[in-house]
C-alpha cells in the first residue's frame, strides 16, 4: 500500500515513483506484473491522474516499466534492473534535487481545461437556478424527468447548433449527458466497435474510455495543419473514428473542407462511424468558427459531441451528442429505460439562462476575455523566447504548445515550478509515448489581471540560458 505524505517535502509523484521502484527492486513486483491503470491508481490514492502518470513515465524512462499500447504499464525484467539500482537511484536523487531546490508556492496553474471564476456569470446563473426551482416546471425537480434530457433545452440546443455550428438535427436526435466521456461510453455500447481510430496525439480522456470498454485503440498520426492523416487511416478496418476537426486537440490544426468530405465518404465506403468532438469551437480569434463536419454528412455517419465545460465551467457536467437517425433508433431500443444523468434542475436553469439571452452574452464575454489572455501570452512567448523554442496551437482555444530543441518536458516543468507556475508534459496525449520535449500551457484558469505576470514568469523560467 502506498502511503503519501500530503504535506511532505517530496512531490507526490516522486513518492509514488519511489514506492513502486522499491517494490520492483525488492522483488515484490515481478516481471510482467500489470500496474493499476492511472485513473484507478489516482482514485485509490486521492491524487490527480497527471500525478500518477508522471510517476509511471519516470519509471518507464528509467527502465522499470514498459507501456504496452492499449494494455497498460508492466514491470520489466527485474534481474537486469538490480544491477543498475545504484545508478537509477542516483539519477532520481539528482532529479529530485532539481525538482525541490528553489521551489516556491504555485501561483499559477496552467493546466488545460481550467476556467477562472471571473468568467462565470454567478449572479445570472443563480437567478436562473432560482427561476428553475420556483417555476411551474420546477415541480418536476423531484422526479426523474425526461430520459433523453429536458425537451425545451434540447429544442433550444437544436436551434443554437444549426445557427452557430451548421449542425443539422431535430431536438429528438439530441441526447444530454454528464460529460463527453460519459456520452462516449454510451456510444461504445451502441456501436460495439472492436477497433477505434483516434488522433495521435489526441484527447487522452477518450483513449481511457475506449480501453476501459475493451476496444482496440488505433492511433493515427495527426497534429499537423490538416488534422488526422486520411492516408494512414484508410484500410485500418475500424468501426469508429474519433476526431476533433475544428480544432485538433492538442496541436491546434483545422481539418480542411476537402478532408472532411473525404473522411465522410471513407466512413460510408469502409463502414465506420465518426465521433466529431467540437469541444471549444467558440474560442477562435482570427476568423469565424469553422462549421461542424456534421453539417456535411449525407450518409448518417457523423455523431456530433458538444460540451459546456470550456464555456461555463468544468464542474457543470453537462454535454450533449447528436445521433444520426440509425443510431437514434438503436438508442431508443437500448436506452429508453435509462434515467438521464444530469440534474433536471441544472438543465432547466441552463435553458432559462439561454432563453433570456445570457448564454450568448456570456459566450461573447468569455471569447473576448480569452482572446485578451491569448494575445498577452502569445506576445510574451514570441518576444521572450529564442530560436530554441517553437510555439504552436495559437489563434484558437485556451492553451498553447511550447516545444524546445534543448530542454525536455521534465526540465521545463522543473524550471517553471521554481517560478511558481505549473505546466504539463504533452506526452500524456500520445498513445505511442512521444512528445517528450513539449509542454502544454493552458491559460483559461488564469485571471486576465494576472496574465502578464504569469506570462513573464513562464518566459523567464524557460529562457534561462541553455540546457544545464
Amino acid at each position: 500500500m502506498i502511503l503519501l505524505e500530503r504535506n511532505g517535502v517530496k512531490p507526490l509523484y516522486i513518492q509514488i515513483y519511489e514506492h513502486i521502484r522499491d517494490e520492483i527492486i525488492s522483488g515484490q513486483l515481478r516481471e510482467g506484473h500489470r500496474l493499476s491503470a492511472t485513473r484507478a491508481q489516482a482514485e485509490k490514492l486521492g491524487v490527480s491522474r497527471n500525478t500518477v502518470e508522471q510517476a509511471y513515465l519516470q519509471l518507464c524512462s528509467e527502465g522499470y516499466l514498459e507501456n504496452r499500447r492499449g494494455s497498460g504499464y508492466y514491470v520489466r525484467y527485474v534481474d537486469a534492473l538490480l544491477t543498475d539500482r545504484d545508478s537509477a537511484e542516483r539519477k532520481m536523487q539528482s532529479f529530485h534535487r532539481q525538482s525541490s531546490s528553489g521551489a516556491q508556492k504555485v501561483l499559477y496553474d496552467m493546466k488545460y481545461g481550467n476556467c477562472h471564476m471571473e468568467s462565470f456569470p454567478l449572479a445570472k446563473w443563480r437567478k436562473a437556478v432560482e427561476k428553475a426551482l420556483l417555476s411551474e416546471e420546477g415541480r418536476g425537480t423531484f422526479s426523474y424527468g425526461e430520459n433523453y434530457g429536458d425537451p425545451a433545452l434540447r429544442s433550444y440546443l437544436a436551434d443554437y447548433l444549426e445557427r452557430d455550428r451548421g449542425v443539422k438535427c431535430s431536438p429528438e436526435q439530441i441526447i444530454i449527458g454528464s460529460g463527453t466521456q460519459f456520452l462516449a461510453g454510451i456510444l461504445l455500447q451502441l456501436l460495439r466497435p472492436g477497433r477505434c481510430a483516434i488522433e495521435e496525439p489526441g484527447y487522452d480522456g477518450i483513449r481511457y474510455v475506449l480501453q476501459n470498454h475493451g476496444v482496440t485503440v488505433i492511433p493515427v498520426e495527426a497534429g499537423g495543419c490538416e488534422g488526422i492523416r486520411l492516408d494512414r487511416l484508410s484500410g485500418k478496418r475500424v468501426q469508429a473514428v474519433y476526431v476533433t476537426p475544428s480544432h485538433q486537440f492538442p496541436m491546434g490544426g483545422v481539418m480542411p473542407i476537402q478532408n472532411r468530405i473525404e473522411l465522410i465518404r471513407m466512413a460510408e465506403e469502409e463502414d465506420f462511424f465518426i465521433m466529431e468532438d467540437d469541444y471549444d469551437s467558440v474560442f477562435r480569434y482570427t476568423a469565424k468558427a469553422i462549421p461542424a463536419m456534421q453539417g456535411l454528412d449525407q450518409y448518417g455517419r457523423v455523431i456530433y459531441l458538444g460540451s459546456l465545460s470550456k464555456i461555463l465551467s468544468p464542474s457543470i457536467r453537462l454535454a450533449y451528442m447528436v445521433l444520426p437517425p440509425v443510431l437514434k433508433n438503436r438508442f431508443d431500443m437500448s436506452f429508453s429505460e435509462y434515467h438521464n444523468t444530469v440534474s433536471g434542475t441544472l438543465q432547466k436553469a441552463l435553458r432559462i439562462f439561454m432563453e433570456e439571452g445570457e448564454w450568448e452574452r456570456h459566450i461573447r464575454k468569455t471569447r473576448l476575455n480569452s482572446r485578451k489572455k491569448h494575445d498577452i501570452l502569445e506576445s510574451a512567448l514570441e518576444s521572450g523566447l529564442g530560436d530554441g523554442f517553437r510555439v504552436t496551437g495559437k489563434d484558437a482555444g485556451v492553451h498553447m504548445i511550447i516545444e524546445s530543441s534543448e530542454l525536455t518536458a521534465e526540465e521545463m516543468i522543473v524550471r517553471c515550478r521554481r517560478k511558481g507556475i505549473n505546466v504539463y508534459s504533452l506526452e500524456k496525449y500520445f498513445a505511442l509515448g512521444t512528445g517528450r520535449n513539449r509542454i502544454i500551457a493552458g491559460f483559461g484558469g488564469i485571471a486576465l489581471a494576472d496574465m502578464e505576470d504569469a506570462s513573464r514568469r513562464l518566459v523567464e523560467a524557460l529562457k534561462i540560458g541553455t540546457k544545464k
